[in-house]
């Protein structure tokens, strides 16, 4: 295994933030897709400390977007990054179903075989569905971040962050319904307002000043706050209407404690330092995240794996509960990024970004030929 030279101009933290990010993102699914929640009885101790638990994680995918508005709002807009990331895509889309068919053929029927071939529009994964949407609006958000002043772009961001998160998280939370279409922040507008967050924060080096403990603090402050506050609007909505209601209130991704989450964890990571071994590590590592998303949430490895083998935590006490999402969540890390490191050589041994850079060039060539 050769690890990647370190590069000096390049932020570590914020890789650093990738790799925690999926992890997050894995407890998250083991969480959900593993039914743990609903397998404890109501307010145990356990049910609460996956309550908690929940809630320190749903940050991750916002924290993805936060690093995208920062990384990418004076980088060039390249297409061929949006293609080499979609043939990354097809390839587990396409290559897992292949194997579902070929291994569980009864997995496997037309319309899922149809599906992953188009993984962008079926939805395959909603996170690149909505990124795709987002990549090719990117010019226009950076413009926006890098032409307005900064009092006209924080009052733009903070119209956008009550409307489409606070307002609207709060009334799909109360009425069980989404007017404005932003499917509880998995959606394209609200990544929206989460990368030219990242772009304002790079701009304008937020917080710059600030003791990095200070974001941490926030970071635990919140999630505190929010898992007492959700609790509470539980057992009040349940002793008194029978039922659990309002129950995405501090849920959703586009609600304000998480918004705070991830931009306090963000500033954060932004500002740690470590030592150059272990910069070659992130370094290494780092590259694999987003293939660790596609493999573990593909719909078929969700269905036929997660869901069906990931029983026996149910069945565990709340600590050793604990430690096997822990250890779960690294092991389906690890297990991936191995897997992805395969794809990424693949990769290089076809030349595909090398290609997919000189195609762009020479269709931007051809277009500036035309124009003239």
């Amino acid at each position: 295994m050769t690890l990647t030279p370190v590069n000096p101009k390049r932020n570590y933290g914020i890789d650093a933030l990738r790799i925690l990010s999926m992890l997050m993102i894995a407890v998250h699914h083991i969480i959900t897709h593993g039914g743990l929640l609903k397998s404890r009885d109501l307010f145990s101790g356990s049910y609460d400390m996956l309550v908690i638990t929940e809630l320190t994680v749903l940050c991750a995918v916002n924290c993805y977007v936060l690093i995208s508005g920062y990384v990418g709002v004076f980088s060039r807009h390249k297409y061929s990054n949006l293609a080499a990331l979609w043939l990354q895509v097809f390839f587990y889309s396409a290559g897992i179903t292949a194997l579902f068919w070929i291994f569980k053929p009864g997995a496997v029927d037309l319309r899922v075989f149809l599906r992953s071939l188009i993984p962008v529009t079926s939805r395959e994964y909603w996170f690149f569905s909505c990124y795709f949407v987002l990549f090719l609006l990117t010019p226009v958000l950076n413009l926006a971040v890098q032409k307005l002043s900064r009092r006209r772009l924080e009052v733009l961001l903070l119209s956008l962050i009550l409307c489409l998160g606070v307002f609207n998280s709060v009334y799909n939370a109360y009425n069980g319904t989404d007017t404005l279409n932003l499917n509880r922040g998995y959606s394209a507008w609200w990544m929206m307002v989460l990368y030219m967050t990242g772009g304002y924060i790079r701009k304008y080096d937020v917080f710059g000043s600030v003791k990095k403990s200070r974001f941490i603090i926030v970071f635990f402050a919140t999630v505190a706050v929010s898992a007492v506050l959700k609790l509470l609007v539980q057992s009040y909505t349940y002793h008194t209407y029978g039922s659990l209601k309002y129950n995405t209130l501090f849920y959703q991704y586009n609600s304000l404690n998480i918004f705070i989450c991830a931009v306090a964890l963000f500033l954060f990571f932004r500002k740690l330092s470590f030592k150059p071994a272990v910069d070659r590590i992130i370094a290494f590592l780092a590259p694999m995240t987003f293939g660790v998303y596609l493999i573990h949430d593909n719909p078929l490895i969700r269905n036929y794996i997660v869901k069906q083998h990931l029983g026996f935590l149910q069945k565990l006490n709340a600590p050793l509960m604990m430690l096997g999402i822990l250890g779960t969540a690294v092991g389906i890390y690890l297990v991936c990024s191995a897997i992805d490191l395969g794809r990424l050589y693949l990769f290089k041994l076809l030349k595909v970004k090398p290609r997919l850079e000189k195609l762009e060039a020479a269709v931007r060539k051809r277009l500036n030929r035309t124009k003239e």
